[in-house]
């Protein structure tokens, strides 16, 4: 019958079954848990200190309580230990090892709490190492952990092993489910030469193997600096170097890694759990040690829901961290939009109902970023014709450079599949209707916008109180939010349009095809994108027929006061700025963030373009229109004759009609995204006079406060439904986790498995593309081969100095475009041909290149570089 774990221990009780089966270990025998019982039995202080830690309520006391117990362990004199002898051989060295009651087991480990003894040789040895073993079970590691584990209320119960000991040439440990990813079909093998120790311990460099059931998966081969092996003269063991042959050589060769493979097979059907082996090679024969359960495997992952986070261009519109009021109203804007537009394709209240839940998860805040939920975003083209091809064309407008394929047609079924046909007509009738009648569907829209937006007198909303505030925001969430189907559609058209243009390119041939669609998509005069910079060169324009001394002047004086300067000096270049401020107040800095100061309350942005083009003399108004269409005309040119030599009579009519469709489509996107920025806007001012309101109702500390709660809270505030009105409490307590997330940007593209905040990391798992030579890579939006110093800048209003400098940043949003007349070239490290930075570029006839992960950590502010945005390279000189 075979011995318990009460009766040897978990460590004994483990070497018993492996021994049962078969399996090779060094010979062993083990004195029982009763031995050590009845020692203490026998020495009543001893049993009386013991109880006393059964007792403990705290550790207060624990290491005199300790060094009482180690005391009198020193005195019991090991009376077995002729019998001990009588078992082993004088000329063998032996491990003594500690095999306590409840150690390797399935619940607690108590790896690396208890004591072993190598190499020990001779009477007086083996007992003093015994006694040592029995010591250990009392050690403060070993009884801290059974009280934090909670199972120190009975006498810890400890047995000892003699085994005897080998002299490995190698050494390692096996784990038969992968502790890093937690998969239980994979195995992870950790290997030295020599002895075991430095591989438990991770004193030593291992090598790595990662296997399955058939192979190795990965083998990461370290360099080896050192071994431990046996030092029979001191009886212990001992550090040397390894050899020059095996610094870099794979301690394990396939054959020994397949047979520590099978023995780990043979050991888990014994055992029936994952299971932590260690084993070592003597003369080519494979020992196992020892072998125990597994108790903390991370959760297999691959098992759990899967998501994709993404904010390569969503980060153009919310960049930065962003608050709890702006994302939740930035969550409500896009469950209802993109609810109106499943509306729009034919869908029925019944399937709209079914989708909601994904409608509610189009975006994401993680550590105060906003991501969108790659999951909800696909799910939704599911429902369309050609998946695969429309997830394409998604992916090039949201600039998403990396791939993205645990959605696929193939997650439905022939007959899902067939049953969804009906819809997809259905959905796909109603977007080319609407796609057809395009230039009305845009311009009804901006009417019926403009239409409400000027009825609102912003100067009057200070005499509404809360509760007409907050309606106001359900009002205009009626009249605009709810009828925002028309930039949806277009935006749809404009994914559509542009993928079908990338393959034209792919049948022209082209090798660099985002930079030959940037050129013809370039020099559209009547974008709303470019407006803002226009009016500023027309100002500065005004500006500059001042005298020299005026002029000196302006430059010169504090941004604060440069403003009442105009006034003073110009009344027309005043009145200039206050219509300025009136038509494009909101197109600043984080437009869409409503926390974002607007021109309207801080004007310094605008001063700070103003003389930014002041001083550069060749910059104007009737220059920069001049060479508007230069470039499209060009690459028209270029163009032409390719188109001829490969496409048809009809196929040229074709490409030529989609290309004015997408430009025109482009053009569209960038006026209604101007409404977007002033609906955003509208919100700001109303929000920000709520928080007024409820500082003076001492609600809140400071009126910017309220962007620290979200918009469920406010609107339960107003209903007596929120469950935590010492609202100042909570919002100190988010403005404090919110400033934390300024220095813990996670990675622009991650996977999540499960709960989002459950046991994930948000790292970019890739890496940033460069080029043999040192240089990276990005993708080319407006040609130009130039060098020159680096101005890197996070934010638009930071001070330093872009002019005739090559701007490097993050992300950019239609805020930081006055910004660019006055540089040299642009590097942006998020974006695509489509982003803001690539479209306004292209109007203004910047050298630039986008979509380099990770170009901000690499390029220091002052670095000269070279671009050579034909090819999308960005090279450091110095």
């Amino acid at each position: 019958m075979l011995a318990t774990t009460n009766d040897i221990g978990g460590k004994a009780f483990n070497l018993a079954k492996l021994e049962k089966c078969k399996v090779q270990t060094p010979d062993w025998f083990c004195l029982s848990t009763h031995y050590f019982q009845t020692l203490i039995d026998k020495n009543d202080k001893l049993k009386s200190l013991i109880d006393d830690y059964t007792r403990l309520e705290n550790l207060d006391s624990l290491k005199q309580l300790i060094a009482a117990i180690h005391s009198e362990i020193d005195k019991c004199e090991i009376d077995i230990i002729e019998d001990v002898m009588a078992h082993v051989n004088g000329e063998l060295h032996y491990a003594i090892r500690s095999s306590a009651a409840d150690e390797d087991g399935s619940h607690f480990s108590f790896a690396g709490q208890l004591e072993s003894f190598l190499y020990v040789q001779g009477k007086d040895r083996i007992a003093q190492a015994i006694r040592n073993c029995f010591k250990s079970n009392f050690s403060l590691t070993a009884l801290t952990y059974r009280f934090k584990n909670n199972i120190h209320h009975t006498t810890p119960k400890m047995a000892v092993i003699i085994q005897e000991m080998i002299d490995p040439q190698k050494s390692g440990v096996l784990f038969t489910a992968n502790p890093i990813n937690g998969h239980r079909d994979e195995m992870l093998i950790s290997a030295n030469f020599g002895q075991g120790e430095g591989v438990v311990s991770g004193e030593c460099n291992t090598d790595e193997f990662t296997i399955d059931d058939r192979d190795v998966i990965k083998s990461e081969i370290r360099e080896k600096d050192f071994k431990i092996i046996a030092d029979f003269e001191n009886k212990t063991t001992k550090k040397i170097d390894v050899e020059k042959d095996e610094v870099k050589s794979p301690v394990l060769s396939h054959d020994e890694i397949r047979a520590i493979r099978e023995l780990a097979f043979s050991i888990l059907k014994i055992k029936k759990k994952p299971q932590d082996i260690e084993f070592c090679i003597q003369d080519g024969e494979i020992y196992i040690v020892q072998t125990r359960d597994i108790t903390s495997l991370p959760m297999d992952k691959r098992h759990e829901f899967m998501n994709v986070f993404d904010n390569s261009n969503i980060q153009e519109s919310f960049n930065g961290v962003t608050t709890p009021l702006t994302f939740s109203y930035a969550s409500k804007m896009y469950f209802k939009v993109y609810h109106q537009l499943l509306g729009l394709t034919g869908l029925s209240e019944k399937e709209l109902k079914k989708h909601e839940k994904r409608h509610k998860n189009m975006i994401a805040l993680i550590n105060g970023r906003v991501f969108y939920n790659i999951q909800s975003w696909y799910k939704g083209l599911l429902l369309l014709p050609s998946f695969k091809q429309s997830k394409g064309d998604m992916e090039k407008m949201m600039g998403i450079t990396d791939p993205v394929d645990f959605i696929e047609d193939k997650d439905l079924s022939f007959s899902q599949r067939m049953a969804m046909i009906p819809n997809m007509i259905k959905s796909f009738g109603s977007l080319l209707w609407y796609f057809s009648k395009i230039d009305k569907v845009v311009a009804d829209f901006m009417d019926g916008f403009y239409e409400v937006y000027n009825k609102i007198d912003f100067s009057k909303l200070n005499r509404l109180n809360l509760t007409q505030l907050y309606d106001l925001t359900e009002e205009l969430d009626q009249k605009i939010t709810e009828k925002w189907h028309a930039p949806l559609i277009n935006d749809f058209y404009v994914m559509m349009m542009n993928g079908k243009m990338y393959r034209w390119m792919d049948k022209l041939g082209y090798e660099n095809p985002d930079l030959v669609l940037g050129n013809l998509l370039s020099g559209e005069s009547d974008i709303a994108s470019t407006q803002p910079t226009k009016e500023l060169l027309k100002i500065s324009d005004e500006i500059k027929k001042w005298d020299n001394t005026l002029i000196d002047e302006f430059l010169k004086i504090d941004n604060k006061n440069v403003l009442d300067f105009i006034y003073l000096n110009d009344k027309k270049v005043h009145q200039m700025c206050l219509d300025y401020i009136e038509a494009f107040g909101d197109r600043t800095i984080g437009e869409l963030k409503l926390e974002s100061l607007s021109l309207r309350e801080d004007p310094s942005f605008l001063i700070n373009i103003l003389k930014n083009y002041v001083v550069k003399k060749s910059l104007g108004y009737e220059t920069f229109i001049a060479g508007e269409v230069e470039l499209r005309e060009s690459e028209e040119k270029k163009v032409a004759p390719v188109v001829k030599k490969k496409l048809s009579f009809f196929a040229r009519k074709r490409f030529y009609k989609d290309l004015a469709k997408l430009r025109k489509a482009i053009r569209y996107r960038e006026n209604t995204r101007l409404l977007r920025t002033k609906s955003f806007g509208i919100s700001r001012q109303i929000y920000r006079e709520m928080g007024n309101q409820m500082a003076s109702f001492e609600l809140i500390n400071s009126p910017e406060d309220i962007f620290f709660l979200t918009l469920s809270e406010i609107e339960e505030l107003k209903d007596a439904r929120i469950v935590q009105t010492r609202l100042k409490d909570l919002i100190e307590l988010r403005k404090a986790e919110y400033e934390s997330y300024e220095n813990d940007e996670p990675g622009h593209h991650f996977k999540t498995f499960g709960f989002v905040h459950a046991g994930n990391d948000f790292i970019y798992e890739g890496h940033t593309e460069i080029d043999p030579d040192g240089a990276l890579k990005g993708i080319g939006c407006y040609p130009g081969q130039i060098n020159g110093e680096v101005a890197l800048l996070f934010k638009p209003d930071e001070g330093i100095d872009v002019n005739d400098k090559i701007l490097c940043t993050v992300r950019t949003d239609p805020g930081w475009a006055p910004l660019f007349p006055s540089i040299k070239g642009l590097l942006v490290e998020k974006g695509s041909t489509l982003s803001h930075s690539a479209v306004i570029a292209r109007e203004l006839k910047i050298p630039t290149i986008v979509g380099i992960p990770g170009i901000t950590k690499i390029i220091e502010n002052g670095d000269e570089i070279e671009m050579d945005c034909e090819r999308g390279i960005v090279k450091i000189v110095k």
